[in-house]
């Protein structure tokens, strides 16, 4: 009988630690940033927002002749993390830190992130900005046009300030709905574009 409740604390012994394991892996993140070799960074610093302190930390820096950069670590929940390079503080690459595998690539003017259900929202508000933006340009580049070659009538310029405008508006509250959901992708936007807000769309965040 002995021999029987011995057996049977030994194995939930082994299943309680067996669980802690599986949990701690859980919390395992691994990121992966490859940039392009003509951007010249010999050395990253990974850094991620500490929400209790509102500072940053730093969780590892690497340096690397092939522009390939790997961090690991743990995370309890999705946070606000940024890559600065060369210990330059002013152009950071803003993602979100959450478990799992997570790959970063970047090249002049573009940039991909997978393995990531929050990065995936992030990545999807910057394309849907750029959307936006493109329009904005495209409308301002026939303006010119058509002010160049003196074929701009009222109704064009009435018609394209309007289109301009529904435009703006669109990208004022796509930013403000991002910022206002207050979790790690907001805390990124609000930090990239939240001053680009107009007064108007500014009074509307929470």
């Amino acid at each position: 009988m002995k021999k029987l409740i011995l057996s049977i604390g030994t194995l939930l012994a082994i299943m309680v630690s067996t669980g802690c394991d599986n949990q701690s892996h859980g919390l395992d993140y691994r990121v992966k940033c490859t940039i392009d070799n003509t951007m010249r960074h010999d050395s990253a610093t990974l850094l991620v927002l500490e929400d209790d302190y509102n500072q940053l930390r730093v969780c590892g820096a690497q340096r690397s002749t092939d522009g390939t950069f790997t961090f690991t670590g743990q995370t309890d929940r999705p946070k606000v993390a940024l890559i600065r390079w060369d210990n330059d503080s002013t152009r950071p690459f803003y993602f979100v830190l959450e478990s799992g595998d997570i790959s970063i690539t970047i090249n002049h003017g573009s940039w991909h992130i997978t393995g990531s259900a929050e990065n995936s929202r992030y990545l999807h508000y910057i394309n849907l900005r750029n959307s936006i933006t493109d329009a904005r340009v495209a409308t301002w580049q026939e303006y010119l046009k058509m002010a160049a070659d003196s074929s701009l009538k009222r109704d064009d310029e009435v018609r394209m300030v309007r289109q301009d405008s529904l435009l703006n508006d669109s990208l004022q509250r796509i930013t403000v709905d991002c910022i206002n959901r207050g979790d790690a992708v907001g805390r990124i936007v609000k930090q990239r574009y939240g001053q680009q807000l107009d007064q108007q769309h500014m009074r509307q965040l929470q």
